[in-house]
């Protein structure tokens, strides 16, 4: 058929047939000649696959424990710093001893200890399990088997992967049993820090507050002073009667004097009265008094010796409270340093399991089988096309009349 004769969105076959759909045909088509080859390379493959999987390859199984946090006993020094930190809230002081979160640190920092691992390789033998040359490669082949998850319910899961599912179980009751013991360790190694610091507060209070009673002591020796609110009270209490008996006798000897005259004896004894209550008042202003001196202040220097006192009794208030909140502090302190502090309670104990975790044998076949047959499939196309671009360049070699 001429070009002229084909109308018009008609296309001759070999033209409605792109460059890349004729490729894929063509390989189609090969591979279909080789499905032979390509099905008995696949057979092969798997065969030989499940040869491993079933005789030579071990079987792994994964124990677990469920650990939970321990709870925090409140002992009886614990319930005293809690009860006297309302009556120091004022003071504006926290709690020496730690937070709410102490007693245990992260599970999954524990877990993941090179002290815990070493410890435990050593203890099951793990590097003639492993076969392994040195500690370090038992070490990372013990941890690839070593997992921990941490539920939203805050319990703690720990597992361990291992072909013997006895020492599978062993391993992971035996990881919470060492999380605790480093947990213990760390514990008391802070605590041995955290005393110190306790310790020299408490002794620094100790000694803050023999001072303060000393110079309290000097001070009520001075000014004759213990309870200055009851004292002052007393004091001006005995003054104003003092100043009204003044009063009085005064008005009495104005009114005699007025009467009798000045030189009657009536008047000369009041005059006497007068000029004794005028002295003994001033002397109970200025502190002079015999009598009184035992528990009266002089007047002028009330205000100031009752600001030393109130400044006095403040500062020794302050260190008496500290010490009631500092003194059990130290105390927990001191029992802290040898106490077992556990991080979890073991909630379910791992038990070794009936059923394997893995090898997923029917997972391995699968993905054997569709590897060799695509493998397959893309080397015959890869020879193929190999044969191909020879002959080509045999032929060109040939029409270019090219020596071999």
């Amino acid at each position: 058929m001429k070009e002229s004769e084909i109308a018009p969105g008609e296309r001759t076959g070999s033209e409605t047939i792109s460059p890349a759909r004729q490729a894929w045909v063509e390989n189609i088509a090969l591979l279909l000649r080789h499905k032979k080859l390509i099905l008995s390379v696949t057979v092969v493959v798997v065969a030989l696959t499940a040869v491993y999987a079933f005789v030579f390859m071990p079987n792994w199984y994964r124990a677990s424990a469920a650990a939970l946090p321990a709870r925090k006993s409140g002992g009886l020094l614990d319930n005293i710093s809690g009860g006297i930190s309302s009556t120091i809230k004022d003071l504006g002081i926290t709690k020496l001893g730690g937070g709410s979160g102490e007693g245990s640190y992260s599970p999954l920092a524990l877990l993941n200890s090179r002290e815990l691992r070493v410890k435990l390789v050593k203890q099951f033998d793990m590097m003639k399990v492993y076969e392994s040359k040195t500690m370090s490669d038992a070490v990372d082949e013990f941890s690839d088997h070593v997992s921990g998850e941490i539920s939203e319910e805050g319990d703690f899961s720990i597992s361990f992967e291992d072909t013997d599912p006895k020492r599978a179980a062993a391993i992971a009751n035996a990881l919470v049993a060492g999380m605790n013991e480093i947990n213990t360790r760390m514990a008391v190694e802070e605590a041995k820090l955290n005393f110190v610091f306790v310790e020299q507060r408490f002794k620094k209070n100790t000694s803050d507050l023999d001072s303060a009673e000393r110079e309290l002591g000097r001070f009520q020796q001075k000014y004759g002073v213990y309870v200055l609110p009851e004292q002052a009270k007393a004091e001006l209490v005995a003054v104003a009667a003092a100043e009204a008996e003044k009063n009085s006798t005064e008005l009495r000897l104005h009114a005699i004097e007025q009467t009798y005259g000045t030189q009657t004896p009536e008047a000369q004894i009041l005059r006497n009265a007068l000029g004794e209550l005028t002295a003994k008042l001033e002397q109970m202003k200025s502190g002079q008094d015999a009598k009184a001196s035992s528990y009266f202040v002089p007047m002028k220097v009330l205000p100031e010796v009752a600001l030393l006192y109130l400044r006095l009794m403040r500062e020794v208030e302050i260190q008496s409270k500290l010490k009631a909140f500092i003194l059990p502090t130290y105390e927990q302190a001191k029992l802290d340093q040898t106490k077992v502090t556990l991080a979890f309670v073991t909630l379910d104990h791992a038990v070794a399991p009936q059923k394997k975790a893995r090898p997923h044998r029917s997972i391995v076949l699968a993905i054997s089988a569709i590897a060799s047959f695509i493998l397959t499939s893309i080397f015959i196309m890869l020879y193929a096309n190999w044969i191909e671009v020879r002959k080509r360049f045999a032929e060109d070699r040939k029409r270019l009349a090219i020596p071999s």
